[in-house]
C-alpha cells in the first residue's frame, strides 16, 4: 500500500526574505522562537499569521532554504 505523501514545510515572508519552515512552527507557542531551514530565527506568530500580499511580493525567496528543501527529494 502507498503511504500518503504530505508536505511538511511551508513558506513565509518574515521581513528578512521568504523562508521555508517546518509545519511544526504552525503549532508552536506564538512567542516561541522557530527556525527556518536556513537558520533564520523568528517568533512563531510571524509564521502563523497569513501575511498581506505585499509582503509576498516585496520579499525574495531564500535560495538556501530552497536548496535544503529540494535536496530532500534528490
Amino acid at each position: 500500500m502507498f503511504e500518503a505523501a504530505g508536505v511538511d514545510w511551508f513558506w513565509r515572508p518574515v521581513g528578512v526574505g521568504r523562508h521555508g519552515f517546518s509545519v511544526a512552527a504552525k503549532r508552536a507557542d506564538p512567542h516561541a522562537v522557530v527556525t527556518s531551514f536556513c537558520g533564520v530565527e523568528v517568533e512563531a506568530w510571524q509564521v502563523q499569521r497569513l501575511p498581506p500580499e505585499t509582503e509576498w511580493i516585496n520579499e525574495d525567496t531564500c535560495m538556501d532554504c530552497w536548496r535544503r528543501i529540494s535536496a530532500r527529494w534528490d
